[in-house]
């Protein structure tokens, strides 16, 4: 029901006679955070996306997300009586690769129905090092190690997006989809929705919020994009 109202409601407002600003067209970058669930880590970095129409109902797309995340912590520990200066970092970054197509259905000029398959890449690097230090009989001591460790996994998926124009300059993705993720140990199968947000502040550049809720992570995104 709550799905049926916000199409009727968006339906109506879209009504009125004005220029689309529905584009498929464009270059995008900017600020982006993944949140982890039952964790504490939100990784945070740049991301970025690329959209083109070959035809009135077909265009190909393309991303490319990178957040970070690093902690640190430092304490002493008494070793046969002999204080050692501890510093301990870790980095972990994840890199996130999408690419597919979509099937687009103009309902009318502000109104867009896409079906879009994907294939993606989820990629996590782990740096980690440790520093110990210690004065021992008028000598200083100091030792380090570092380990690098890292694992991929590969995603398809399927989502299907409601496009729909407020007015000539705001204009908004409501998205469903399915994602499955070929870890090596178990596949899993999740379902995802995603919102996107796009205020139209000048002749061919558009400012966007974009939010993705999957089962184990969310992403957020504050864009710049460029409309050609």
């Amino acid at each position: 029901m709550k799905i049926r109202a916000t199409l009727l409601a968006t339906s109506l407002i879209s009504s009125s006679a004005f220029a689309s600003n529905i584009n498929f067209d464009y270059v995008e970058a900017g600020y982006s955070k993944l949140t982890l669930d039952d964790t504490e880590i939100s990784p945070k970095g740049l991301g970025l996306k690329f959209s083109k129409s070959v035809t009135d109902n077909f265009a190909v797309k393309a991303s490319y997300i990178r957040t970070s995340n690093e902690e640190s912590d430092s304490y002493t520990k008494i070793i046969e009586n002999v204080p050692v200066e501890i510093t301990e970092t870790a980095e972990l970054t994840f890199s996130q690769l999408y690419a597919g197509f979509g099937y687009l259905w103009n309902l009318d000029e502000n109104k867009v129905v896409e079906i879009a398959p994907y294939f993606g890449k989820l990629k996590v690097d782990v740096d980690a090092s440790a520093r110990a230090s210690a004065n021992y009989m008028g000598d200083s001591i100091n030792l380090s190690q570092s380990e690098n460790e890292s694992g991929d996994v590969t995603l398809y998926g399927l989502e299907a997006n409601y496009h729909f124009a407020f007015n000539d300059i705001l204009n908004m993705v409501l998205g469903l989809g399915y994602e499955r993720a070929d870890y090596d140990y178990k596949p899993e199968n999740n379902a995802f929705y995603q919102v996107q947000l796009n205020y139209n502040f000048a002749e061919d550049f558009t400012l966007n919020f974009a939010h993705r809720n999957v089962k184990d992570y969310k992403s957020t995104g504050l864009n710049i994009r460029y409309n050609f």
